[in-house]
């Protein structure tokens, strides 16, 4: 019993990772040169736009507490956020993916995590970017085109040599 209670929790954990609402069409990300799109999400501090991040480069990473690959991910993605917090031409936008703002408050403090965060319990800022899969990460410049995508995985290295 111990067994199948172990093997339904984990294909949990695994379907929060790539829960999909994929179209028959096939699925949908934003690539490399495309533009961020308009969107505008607000967290218990401040509501940002498209617009507020205009001259500035820009980290989204989509993620869920739920997820394993997220949750691997996390260490690298705290120390980008610590990295970067402070850095007045660079703007880190963590966006949880289907949860509250209390169930992330809850994991960060459970795992001693302080790092700003905004929700996306809908989908409705995530749609614009993809329809499937976390983590997922965009990077984009000054202009506001993205430069660097990253799918299932957060490469810390690579999101430093693009960051500028």
């Amino acid at each position: 019993m111990k067994h199948l209670l172990f093997c339904i929790i984990s294909l949990l954990s695994f379907l929060a990772c790539v829960r999909e609402d994929v179209p028959s069409s096939g699925s949908f990300a934003l690539k490399e040169g495309d533009p961020l799109p308009a969107f505008s999400i607000a967290n218990r501090h401040e509501t940002i736009s498209v617009n507020d991040l205009k001259g500035k480069t820009v980290l989204i990473i989509f993620f869920s507490t739920t997820c394993r690959d997220c949750q691997q991910a996390f260490p690298d993605i705290n120390a980008l956020y610590k990295e970067y917090e402070d850095n007045p031409s660079v703007r880190v936008l963590l966006i949880a993916r289907d949860e509250t703002e209390e169930q992330v408050s809850a994991y960060f403090r459970e795992h001693s995590y302080d790092m700003e965060f905004f929700t996306d319990p809908e989908r409705k800022v995530y749609s614009l970017f993809a329809d499937n899969t976390i983590p997922r990460v965009f990077l984009a410049d000054q202009t506001g085109t993205i430069i660097l995508t990253q799918t299932e995985k957060v490469d810390a290295g690579e999101i430093r040599a693009k960051v500028y």
